[in-house]
Parts: structure tokens; sequence; C-alpha cells
């Protein structure tokens, strides 16, 4: 038997305390002759006997509840100290989807259950998976044959992979491990991508050696499909599709299917030149109203995972926009033209004319003649602001100040004189002008202007100024609706801001903060294993295409993350949103590390130590935990006592 901590034991010597009061509380024995009593004599001296056997036992019951006590501190274990025998392996697994290329998985993947060979009782194996990130997929601690059958079970994921992190992650596990053979096998086709970054001049924790498998052969022919970009056109939808080629020079073929059909709506033929990128432009027939998704495919090459990639299209939710009449002696409309020029921008904008009926507060309203505030004009844009309705108002005209000034907004025309105002000031916190200065902060400049209208501050929410410090645009609440006012006119009367590149985008972006959506614009695709922000806390989530196509719904709530790729559907009441999940395009390139092999420096030559943790051996800690003695010194302890109470309660002081 050895024990963990034997310092403990010393507290052993802590059984002369009840030795110690035990030889303190005896009594002297004095007799005293008393006639009467004479006949019990022989009684008291049976009784008295029993009553010291009794002090004896509890004396030893105590002395031995002390011992106990001290032994359960030390941690009693059987077995030796130092190393132990037999193996802790972990497989450091790369699932990446490079590893899908043809025969590839299946060469590693019996080379590595060859590399761990059988196991026994006494060993320990563990998986370790690479991407996206190093987790276990069994722990080091888990029984080997689990962990056997896992490996054996294993099939090559979908994401990108980088070989370090996972690596030095097993060889720190393994180093903490109390077998004396610790081994890491690495399942990896020594792609150059995944060694991207790694250090090796660093070598791995002594002790811990490193199975590498050999570089495989180069693939022949590879390319791959991108994430399409999907765009709307008058006879419905415009794709996109980017095709990288690795390799030399391809004919191939690419497919469309639209909603899961197996016939595809589009085949064309394409020639990749070697190592060389081509987008192709494809127009499809589809309601551009209404939500779809599509499928491009090439046939397949070596590498099939990425010859796939899928797009959406969520439909256009036209929102309708009244556009007054242009004023009279403008050279042009304008506003008319820069909302037609917004039909591929989301949200979609479908112009109306402000016609004499009442207008619904849904819409929006954009205003720049004088017209439509005077009389009965004014009267019907009263009601539509009473209602909840909004409007983007570009004020110039007498008509047009009286109205606002009726409503609390007065006005002021101020005329260039030695140069042209300029609209400066602007309040980047608000979200209509931090969407303008998004990508250019210069689309917030050079707004020149000859003739102009100074609003007041104390009636109206500034988000531009004007040199004086008067606002220039601003915002205001009319009634339960919404203004957005201009201190200018929407024409090149009295500037040339009109035909500057930053007027479609400000119309645009202007009037989607007023109908409270936000402007879609381009995104970063979705990629596997990306954490997918949902539209609602909860809902059904479903894969409609893909590899992981399957019909039962799972519910979710607020992300999820796609673990494959595909065309994936969110419902959430009588809500339907699409998403296209694609794969990692750095992954794609089959590229191998041809620069001899860097990764075998990473082993260190010296000898294995003996691990400690608080200066104890982790081998006997180990076999201590295998077999905790202390609940059994515990338990007698509590035996003990209870023996000792039941007689100590019997002897007499």
């Amino acid at each position: 038997m050895n024990w963990l901590f034997p310092a403990f034991l010393f507290g052993a010597a802590s059984v002369a305390l009840p030795i110690l009061l035990h030889l303190l509380r005896r009594r002297p024995t004095r007799t005293v002759v008393f006639p009467s009593l004479r006949f019990l004599s022989a009684t008291h001296q049976k009784n008295d006997r029993h009553q010291r056997l009794r002090r004896w036992i509890v004396l030893a019951l105590r002395c031995a509840a002390l011992g106990l006590l001290a032994a359960a501190f030390a941690r009693p274990f059987f077995g030796a100290h130092g190393a132990q025998g037999g193996r802790a392996v972990v497989v450091v697994v790369d699932n990446s989807f490079s590893l899908q290329t043809k025969g590839r998985w299946e060469a590693l993947h019996a080379w590595a259950r060859n590399q761990v060979g059988p196991v026994s009782d006494g060993d320990k194996l563990g998986i370790l998976l690479m991407a996206p990130r190093p987790a276990w997929l069994t722990p080091l601690r888990s029984e080997p044959g689990v962990a056997a059958k896992t490996l054996a079970g294993l099939q090559p994921g979908w994401e990108g992979s980088r070989v370090e992190p996972a690596l030095r992650l097993a060889a720190d596990t393994l180093a903490a491990t109390a077998l004396d053979r610790r081994e890491i096998i690495l399942l990896s086709d020594h792609q150059r991508v995944s060694w991207a970054g790694c250090d090796f001049g660093k070598p791995l924790p002594a002790g811990v050696a490193v199975a590498f498998p050999a570089v495989p052969a180069a693939v022949s022919r590879q390319a791959a499909v991108l994430p399409p970009v999907m765009t709307r056109r008058e006879t419905g939808l415009h794709a996109a599709v980017t095709i990288r080629n690795y390799t030399g020079l391809q004919k191939r073929m690419l497919s469309v299917f639209r909603d899961g059909a197996l016939v595809p709506a589009h085949v064309e033929p394409v020639d990749l030149a070697e190592r060389a990128t081509v987008t192709l432009q494809i127009d499809l027939e589809a309601d551009a109203q209404k939500a779809t998704y599509f499928r491009f495919v090439l046939d397949a090459d070596d590498l099939p995972a990425d010859d796939t990639a899928y797009a959406t299209w969520q439909g256009t939710e036209e929102h309708p926009v009244l556009l007054d009449p242009v004023p009279a002696g403008d050279g042009g409309d304008y506003l008319a033209a820069a909302l037609a020029s917004t039909a591929d921008l989301k949200p979609a904008l479908r112009m109306l004319p402000a016609t004499r009926a009442a207008w619904p507060v849904s819409t929006v309203a954009i205003l720049r003649n004088d017209t439509s505030f005077a009389g009965e004009a004014g009267n019907r844009l009263g009601a539509f602001f009473n209602g909840g309705g909004s409007a983007l108002v570009f004020a110039s005209g007498p008509a047009e100040q009286a109205w606002l000034a009726a409503h609390g907004i007065p006005t002021e025309v101020k005329n260039a004189g030695s140069g042209p105002w300029q609209a400066q000031g602007w309040d980047m916190d608000h979200p209509l002008v931090s969407g303008l200065a998004e990508h250019r902060v210069n689309a917030l400049l050079g707004w020149d202007f000859r003739k102009v209208l100074e609003l007041p501050a104390r009636a109206i929410e500034p988000l531009a100024l004007w040199p004086d410090n008067t606002v220039a645009i601003g915002e205001a609440k009319i009634g339960a609706g919404r203004l957005l006012l201009c201190g200018f006119g929407a024409d090149r009367r009295d500037s040339e801001w009109p035909v500057q590149p930053v007027f479609v985008p400000f119309v645009h972006r202007a009037v989607a903060y007023l109908m409270g959506v936000q402007e879609a614009g381009a995104t970063k695709p979705v990629q596997v294993g990306d954490t997918v922000a949902l539209p609602a806390e909860s809902g059904n989530w479903r894969a409609l295409d893909g590899p992981a196509a399957v019909k039962a719904p799972l519910a979710v709530s607020a992300t999820v993350v796609p673990e494959m790729p595909g065309v994936y559907e969110f419902t959430y009441g009588s809500e339907r949103k699409l998403f296209a999940v694609n794969l990692a395009q750095e992954e794609s390139d089959p590229a191998l590390w041809t620069d001899g092999k860097p990764w075998t420096a990473l082993v260190s030559p010296q000898p294995s130590r003996e691990v400690r943790q608080s200066g104890v051996p982790l081998a006997s800690i180990d076999a201590e935990q295998r077999a905790p003695l202390w609940w059994w010194c515990i338990a007698a302890l509590a035996l003990w006592l209870l023996v000792e109470l039941g007689l100590s309660n019997r002897t007499t002081r």
C-alpha cells in the first residue's frame, strides 16, 4: 500500500491524547469497610471488571478513530509510485471537407486505425476534432473501446481547419497523463492552408510522440463554385456565379436547379483556363415577388464537396412610395429617376403617384411641389400625418413654408452671398447619417446650395446644420406621423446636388428609414459553422436542399449554427425565411505542403519527465482516484464512532 500524502500519517500521533486522558482520569482505590454491605462484594468485583474492559475498548476505539482519520487524509492506494504502463493515445482528426477528396479519407482513416492498433483496459484513447475549433469528440478519460468504435464510424466534415491549435491541445493533455507511453496520431492530409501560421520552432511537451501520415498525391482536377450573387431583372432573376479553377485546363458543365427540382432549369458549359477564375452571368426565369432557392452544380471532380453552391431569393416585398408631381419649371424629374434606379436594392420601392384621394398611412410620401401643401392638398397631408403617415419633404416654396409654420415649424429663406451654403455638422449617430457614411465619409461633403431654408432647432431634431448653426436637415413629429424635412429643393435650380452620386443613396435610405426597415445591401455569405441570427426568438428550422436535407423540422430559438451546406428554411408564425449556407472558400485550395517536413521539428527530443501536480506524481494521483480507499477509512471511522458512543454511554465514570 502507498500513500498520496504520507505526511498526514504523523497525525496518528494524536492517539496519545485519549491515552493520556484515560490515565489522568484513573481514580486511586481506597477500601472502606462497611459491615452491612459485605455480601455485595463479590457482585461489585464482577461489575468492576466489566467496567474496566469497556473502558479499555472505548480507549481502543478512540485511538483507532484518530488513526483512521489520519489515514483518510493521507489518501492510501494500492500500486506503485511513478508512471504506469499502458498507452495514452489522442487521434487528432482533420475533419475539414478537403478530406472528401476521392480516396483520401479512406486511406488516412485506415492508416490512423492501424496506428492505434488494439487497445486494452489499461490504455487511454481520445479523439480530438480540429474544426471549427479544437473539440473533444471522445475525451481521453473515456473507455478506450468506446473511443475506438467512434473512430471507426468517423466521416469527414464540411468546414476548414488548422492543425496547430488541435495538435498543441492534444500534446498538453497527454503531457498531464500518468501513462508512460503518450502518442498523437495526426489524421490529416497536410493541406498547405491547414498548416498556415504554425510555429514549427516551438516543440510540443517532452515525452509526447507524434505519428505523421505521408503527404498524399496531389489532385489533378479541382474547381470550386463560390456563393452566387442574386439580383432582380425585368424578366426574373439574375445570378452571378464565380467558378475558381485550382488545377489545369478544364471543360466543365454547370447545371442550375430551382427549388429542389431534379431537372435543371439552366445548363451551361464552362471553359476554365489553368488556375483561372470565371464569373458566369445567368438569367433565370422566376417570379421575383416570391421566395425561391437555387442549387448550382458543376460536374464532379476530384473534390466534389465544393462543386455545389446554393443561393436564395427571399422575394421582393415592394414598399409603395407616393411621389407628388414635378414642380413647374423644373428641368427633370430627378426623384423619379432616383427611385427607378433603386429597383435592385432592398427594400424595394414601388413608385405611385400622389392622388387626390386619401393617402394610406402605410405608405411614405415624397413631396417637393408647392401645390402639395396648398388648400385641399394641405388638409389631405395633415390627415395623412395625423393617421400615422411619414413623409420626406424638400421645402422651398411659399405654400410649403406656410404649411410648416402652421404646424409649429417656422422657416426662413436664405440666399447665398459670397459663397454657397454647405450642409455640415452631421449627427453621425443617426441611422440615416451613419448609413450614408458607412462606406465613404466624403458622401457627406460637397452639399452646396445657392438658396436654402433655415429650420428652427427648437421645433425639429437636427441631422445636419448650415454654417450659421441653423438646421439644414431635421426630423419632426406631426400628429402621429413622422416628417423628414430638407431645407432645400430636389431640383437643379438652386444646386447641382441632384446629379451627385450621393443623391440616390440619400433618397433610398431616407425612405427606408421612414419605413422602419433596413437596407439589405451586400452581406457576407453564410458559411458552415457560422452563427445565423434568426428573425424571431423561436421557430422551426429545417434543411430544404443539400446533404442535410430532412423532412422533420427542428425547433430552434434566436440563433442556429448549420453544420452542413445547403438551403435552410426558418418558419415563425406565418412568416418564412430562406438561408443559403455555403462552404469556406479557402478550404477548396488543394495545394499540399511541399517544403520538406517541418512538422517533425514539433516533436521534442527531450526525454519524458515525471508529471507532478502540487508536488505529487500524477501517476500516484491517478492510481489513488481509480481506487479511493480513503472512503473506506471514513466509513470505518463512522462505524467506530457509533460503537464508541454506545459503549461510552454504558461505562461509569
